[in-house]
């Protein structure tokens, strides 16, 4: 998937450098970013190479609309560090102060934000050079700047740096929505907000003295703040406490000077007043609902000035997993194919349509059996597309493309410094990005069996552990599975677990080859050549041979097919010529069929051609029982005497191709089917085959 450029068009190279850190922090290497910090520098080639062009400031906007691009163009929205504001804490109220930028939009905003952080005690001016009349600024002795020191009068001795204001987190989430971009680190961009406002509290602690101004200056910030928070000094006292814990707890307003005892009891507060050690997301259970607690100790000089408790409600946390889940999804893990994409008109394709149809509607798991090409991915999709999960993520995974060391942290993600060459901030694995969603598991045989017994707990469970973690995730998903193997055969030999094919053998769907269902090939060939709005004409003895050809890689190697022609063929007619040496050769094979054989090897070598030995070996087999037993038998009888299942469909396919090779007798009407001389001795021939195989 391409990479998109954003082209940062910025006042400052100062302003540049700092969104360009910004956006690194968000969305690391997923991004190309271009820079260019004077509107003179733009040009139809910087402008015409970006996917999004962002702006500093709304006074670029005409500089980009002069050269008439249809890239989309944004405005950041900018915040202000908070690092940076406790420098304003100390001020007294009312105090003059001029906040001086470039711009008199910058500086409307800039003084908003201050306001909203809860600085609207003092009495902030704005100043703009060469629009603002100096004048008005000579009795003024503090200035807030935000990274432009040289901008502010010569008299003013005391300027307080707020440096360059960065780009807010609504920004962040409208460029990842328009880019389609993965929101794995807004985490990250969150956190350093908080570390801010936690070293913030810190150092206003050291400084200020009095309890009831330190609980004035950060009310505004604290109830900003997404979470319940509670703070409580060395003796237990509650000394502040915001919105959130009012509405989380359903607390009443007089909190404030009582002992935790009497307000948040169930909270285990003592022990960590005992050992003094940090206690980070412990669940507890609280008017009904389940809530995240945090309890961090303060202390200075080693000793205990204090207690902050912080809480979230699961139910708000899971809402936020789930947005980033689904944001996670927009990185591809969609559907492209339905069921009006599953081309044919035979039998065996429309009898798999409508079951996978029906199928569709429960939310069991699915196993999907055929051959390599046969379309199991578009089924699966389809399915997904057609259910209740179709707004839900669709996340697919092939065993037989992951190593044995790749494919569990892939399945359940694992947690940072989980191993070498880990993320430090952990992966989330498949499982977990499929949650309300669906989760297809193709060539599943090849799965090994730790893998598999990994997967049983997975289905019995419904929930994941990642590696290295501690604690269990629970997911919400529905499985298909896939498979071209005979698992059957593979259950017997001890390399795939029976339990586990059980569990995803719940709703089975067995896909037609293309050789089943030849009367779809020229409807295919057509879909194809619609599809890459091609045209070409078949001589009549070409398509002779590509109805007698058993197309071993089916559909995939029908499309491969029709994409050599129309490399091959000049002008659009398909002759002899232009037919691939593989399918001429089949042809022949086909023609000569050795007269020297004898008519028990002929029938042999006309039943392998097939590609369905194992079901006639099957067959011969239950037939050749009922023989000695003297009874003939019908379909029914017959599927459930078989050692593994076949449809009703795919069981008259194969009983017609040995009744055209004359080793079964079928009665009419109800006297069922018998095996023939030719069937003894062709059964026979088979058992040798396989037990010279072992």
């Amino acid at each position: 998937m391409k990479k998109p450029t954003i082209l940062l068009v910025t006042i400052s190279k100062k302003v540049c450098k700092t969104f360009e850190e910004n956006l690194r922090m968000f969305f690391g290497s997923k991004i190309y970013i271009e820079t260019c910090y004077e509107s003179l520098q733009l040009n139809e080639k910087n402008i015409y190479t970006a996917d999004l062009i962002l702006l500093s400031s709304p006074v670029l906007e005409d500089s980009i609309k002069a050269l008439n691009s249809s890239i989309p163009v944004m405005v950041a929205r900018r915040s202000i560090r908070i690092a940076k504001l406790e420098q304003l804490l100390d001020l007294a109220p009312k105090t003059n102060i001029l906040l001086v930028t470039n711009y008199i939009n910058n500086v409307r905003d800039s003084i908003d934000l201050l306001h909203s952080f809860g600085f609207g005690h003092l009495n902030l001016i704005p100043y703009v050079p060469g629009i603002t009349n100096v004048k008005q600024a000579e009795n003024i002795d503090f200035a807030i700047t935000l990274g432009q020191d040289e901008l502010v009068p010569k008299h003013i001795k005391k300027i307080i740096n707020l440096e360059n204001r960065p780009i807010d987190l609504t920004t962040m989430l409208d460029i990842a929505r328009l880019l389609n971009l993965s929101l794995e680190k807004a985490h990250f961009y969150t956190a350093e907000f908080f570390r801010d406002f936690v070293k913030m509290g810190r150092n206003l602690s050291l400084s200020i003295q009095s309890e009831k101004q330190l609980i004035q200056k950060l009310e505004s910030v604290l109830n900003a703040v997404h979470e319940g928070i509670i703070g409580l000094d060395e003796k237990g006292i509650i000394t502040l406490i915001n919105e959130d814990a009012h509405k989380i707890l359903q607390l009443p307003s007089n909190c404030i000077g009582k002992h935790y005892n009497e307000v948040i009891p169930n909270f285990q507060i003592n022990e960590t007043f005992v050992d003094q050690k940090e206690q980070l997301d412990n669940l507890f259970q609280i008017n009904n609902r389940s809530l995240l607690v945090s309890k961090v100790p303060l202390t200075f000089n080693k000793k205990l000035t204090g207690l902050v408790i912080t809480l979230q409600d699961v139910t708000r946390v899971q809402s936020m997993e789930q947005e980033i889940r689904r944001k996670s999804a927009e990185l591809g893990l969609t559907t492209k194919y339905s069921f009006d994409n599953i081309i044919g008109n035979s039998h065996l394709l429309v009898s798999a349509k409508q079951k996978a149809i029906r199928l569709a509607q429960s939310d069991y798991t699915v196993l999907i059996t055929g051959e390599n090409g046969t379309g199991k991915e578009v089924f699966a999709q389809a399915i997904h597309n057609n259910s209740e999960r179709k707004d839900g993520p669709f996340v697919a995974v092939n065993f037989a493309g992951l190593t044995e060391t790749l494919i569990e942290s892939e399945l359940f993600g694992y947690e940072g410094g989980a191993f070498t060459g880990a993320k430090k901030e952990g992966k989330m694995g498949l499982f977990e990005l499929a949650h309300n969603g669906t989760i297809f598991m193709d060539e599943i045989g090849d799965a090994s069996l730790s893998i598999q017994a990994s997967l049983l707990r997975v289905l019995q469970e419904r929930q994941v552990m990642r590696v290295g973690g501690h604690r269990v995730i629970p997911i919400n998903v529905r499985v298909i599975a896939a498979t071209n193997q005979n698992v059957h055969q593979m259950i017997q030999e001890g390399t795939f677990r029976q339990d586990l094919y059980y569990r995803l053998n719940v709703l089975p769907l067995q896909l037609p080859s293309l050789r089943e269902r030849k009367q779809d090939i020229f409807i295919l060939i057509d879909f194809f050549l619609k599809l890459i709005k091609k045209n070409l004409l078949f001589e009549s003895s070409v398509k002779n041979l590509l109805m007698n050809y058993n197309w071993p890689g089916n559909i995939r190697e029908l499309e491969n097919f029709i994409h050599y022609l129309l490399v091959i063929v000049e002008g659009n007619m398909v002759t002899e010529n232009h037919i691939p040496d593989r399918i001429l050769l089949s042809q022949e094979t086909v023609n000569s069929s050795d007269n020297s054989l004898s008519e028990i090897d002929e029938t042999l070598l006309f039943l392998k051609t097939g590609n369905f030995i194992e079901d006639f070996k099957s067959i011969l087999q239950v037939l050749w029982i009922c023989k000695k037993r003297e009874i003939s038998v019908g379909r029914g009888v017959m599927q459930e005497m078989l050692p593994y299942f076949l449809s009703d469909s795919q069981l008259r396919h194969r009983l017609s191709i040995l009744n055209k090779a004359k080793c079964i007798k079928v009665g009419i009407k109800k006297q069922g089917t018998e095996i023939t001389e030719v069937g003894v001795e062709i059964l026979n021939k088979l058992n040798e085959y396989y037990s010279s195989r072992i």
